[in-house]
């Protein structure tokens, strides 16, 4: 961020952090909102909402983006709307930030998703992760079977 001065001569220019600019005012800032986080919570209000609405919008857009699929497995396709592009760039922090309740496992990530403890299996266990084959696989597709369904 730039900031200018100027006398009769010539201009001067001062920097400053952008996290200076956007600190509140009381604080010593100039209380510029920082839209990127702005956006990003309000995206992420949208996909609280698509994963536990069910409204005529929520239900467009599982037809249209989920199919048969959870939030977790699908991703940002060539073609998608630029409402999507958005959710999907803000889908990992989101999903990062809260916990699954697991149901019947169908639509939990084994090794991606926190189910079992605050933080997903793939960073308590990353030796198992990097050299498991189906690195995306549900809850269920894994605990269905004896022995577990986990192929390394």
């Amino acid at each position: 961020m730039v900031f200018w001065q100027s006398d009769e001569h010539k201009k001067k220019y001062r920097l400053t952090k952008w996290e200076v600019v956007c600190t509140p005012k009381d604080q010593g800032g100039l209380g510029v909102l920082n839209l990127d986080v702005h956006n990003k919570c309000l995206l992420s209000k949208w996909l609280f909402k698509l994963l536990n609405g069910d409204g005529v919008w929520q239900q467009l857009l599982k037809s249209k983006y989920l199919r048969d699929k959870s939030l977790t497995q699908v991703q940002y396709m060539p073609g998608d709307s630029q409402f999507w592009a958005g959710l999907m760039k803000v889908k990992d922090e989101f999903l990062s930030m809260g916990r699954f309740d697991l149901g019947d496992g169908t639509q939990v990530r084994f090794w991606e998703d926190s189910w079992i403890t605050p933080r997903p299996l793939k960073t308590i266990f990353p030796a198992l992760y990097n050299i498991v084959r189906k690195k995306s696989v549900s809850v269920w597709t894994v605990l269905s079977t004896t022995p577990l369904n986990v192929a390394f």
